[in-house]
């Protein structure tokens, strides 16, 4: 590597960082880092410094400040010569989180700006995310014969932000954060042979946590311990069509009563859980070093409850379908927000550059058929006992690497690509996931600093049955690769 000199004739202290000839660097094997500060001669009015003569077989690279700047502000210089700054930091975390993944994960709680090194900082960003799904051949399996050639998923979605860490007293940091982390929005419209199981499904959650850490100085880098808690509040709505018609025995030998019964049933649930967080991290700023790993307990929701109302329903003029059966009736259910594992990885792996990593599990397998209790039936009137909400899903798996760059003190951009395992089995159309993210990062001072990014990804193709579980889901249906599109916005400030 060529020696380069960044203002070596107006300043007084030099640091003189040099790798060996063989061009291993950062911390690969034979890395040798040497470090020497030299003193301003006396009288040389900064003109000249005294600088030893290196070894012939090594490269150097210069980094030069004043003897009385602030250790933060040599800190920070240094950080973007070795790493990619702290602006690429924050921007790989952006841009991990613009798509959708398995299950009903948005992004979960994300607790990055926990590691920020200003005493204070509050960050707060946007993101909105347009899955691009089309179902195909949708066919009934429940004998009405009824089928869709095609069935439209409209499910765009926005997830909002916030957070404020501070440094309470040393060693002490802590970040309080509110975010929607998990949810669902789907319309499938009404009158196609998919309304049955569903017109419109739609899951939101509500998250208020506070997460601190203990750092602990090491000889090089340091060491930190974890922990946290989360108060969450879910929503869960979805509406059924009835296409099916009906026929009611009557007595004296009468020929059945015939009744075409369309009408929407809609569900309406909530309820509130806490969850705990635990983990560790290594840094060392120096370059830009972070590993991080954190578990995050489950939210169970044993308590869901709400109201089926019937009301929509159309009934004849007689008989038990009179609208004796129809209105609002109290049900239950119980499910959870399954526990997670995280882990993250990022180093600066050369001048201005960045890599970093994560993985991330999540026992979305927990979520296979769950039961809605006190449903009753709208001809009937009879309590049901098969009406569930079946996601079968698997266990999901989040894998992703990106490339972060300081173009400038002020500009930084970043790439990443994310493989999302599909969490769906025998029914549904969540698959495999391909993201590949762009974003960029604008500091316009020390203080304050602008993100922007943008993502396309690749949700792979499949085919969909009905393998048990509520009858009104029996449905049937496959689908092609589609789109996955997300922007996403946000702005920190620290002081």
């Amino acid at each position: 590597m060529p020696d380069l000199r960044l203002l070596p004739s107006i300043f007084g202290w030099s640091f003189d960082l040099s790798r060996s000839q063989s061009g291993h660097f950062w911390g690969l094997r034979e890395a040798r880092v040497q470090l020497r500060i030299v003193r301003r001669l006396p009288g040389s009015a900064g003109r000249k410094m005294a600088v030893a003569r290196r070894p012939s077989n090594r490269s150097s690279l210069y980094l030069s400040v004043f003897p009385g700047e602030t250790n933060s502000m040599n800190a920070l210089c240094l950080k973007s010569l070795l790493g990619a700054g702290c602006a690429t930091l924050a921007l790989a975390t952006t841009m991990t989180s613009l798509a959708n993944a398995g299950g009903f994960d948005r992004g979960g709680v994300n607790i990055d700006l926990l590691f920020d090194e200003s005493r204070f900082a509050t960050e707060a960003g946007v993101t909105h995310v347009a899955p691009h799904r089309e179902l195909e051949n949708v066919r009934r399996l429940d004998g009405s014969g009824a089928a869709t050639a095609r069935v439209k998923v409209d499910d765009s979605y926005t997830v909002p932000r916030f957070g404020i860490k501070a440094n309470v007293f040393e060693p002490v940091d802590c970040l309080a954060t509110y975010t929607e982390p998990y949810g669902a929005d789907a319309d499938y419209g009404r009158g196609k042979a998919y309304s049955p199981t569903s017109v419109e499904f739609k899951v939101d959650t509500r998250d208020l946590g506070l997460t601190c850490s203990y750092k602990i100085p090491l000889e090089k880098g340091s060491f930190r311990l974890i922990g946290g808690v989360s108060y969450q509040e879910v929503e869960a709505f979805q509406s059924r069509e009835t296409l099916q018609t009906f026929a009611l025995p009557r007595p004296g030998g009468l020929p059945p009563l015939v009744l075409h019964n369309p009408g929407l049933g809609v569900f309406a649930l909530s309820d509130e859980a806490v969850s705990w967080r635990a983990g560790v991290a290594y840094e060392i700023p120096e370059i830009a070093f972070r590993a991080s790993l954190v578990y995050s307990s489950r939210y169970k929701y044993d308590n869901l409850s709400g109201t089926v109302n019937t009301t929509g329903f159309a009934v004849g003029p007689t008989g038990p379908s009179n609208g004796a059966f129809l209105g609002v009736f109290p049900v239950s259910a119980s499910t959870e927000v399954p526990q997670a594992l995280e882990l993250k990885v990022q180093s600066g792996i050369a001048p201005g550059w960045l890599a970093f990593g994560s993985v991330k599990w999540q026992e979305w397998s927990k979520l296979g058929i769950i039961p809605i209790n006190g449903v009753i039936n709208p001809v009937t009137g009879a309590v049901s006992r098969t009406t569930s909400f079946d996601p079968l899903y698997r266990d999901g798996w989040t894998v992703t690497g990106g490339i972060g760059h300081s173009f400038t003190d002020t500009l930084s951009g970043a790439v990443s690509v994310t493989w999302d395992r599909g969490t769906s089995t025998s029914s549904g159309y969540q698959t495999d996931l391909w993201n590949f993210a762009v974003g960029g990062s604008y500091k316009p001072n020390e203080h304050v600093e602008v993100r922007l990014g943008g993502s396309l990804g690749l949700w792979t193709s499949g085919e969909s049955s009905f393998t048990g579980g509520d009858p009104a889901n029996a449905v049937s249906y496959s689908f092609g690769n589609d789109l996955v599109t997300a922007v996403s916005g946000a702005i920190k400030v620290r002081f």
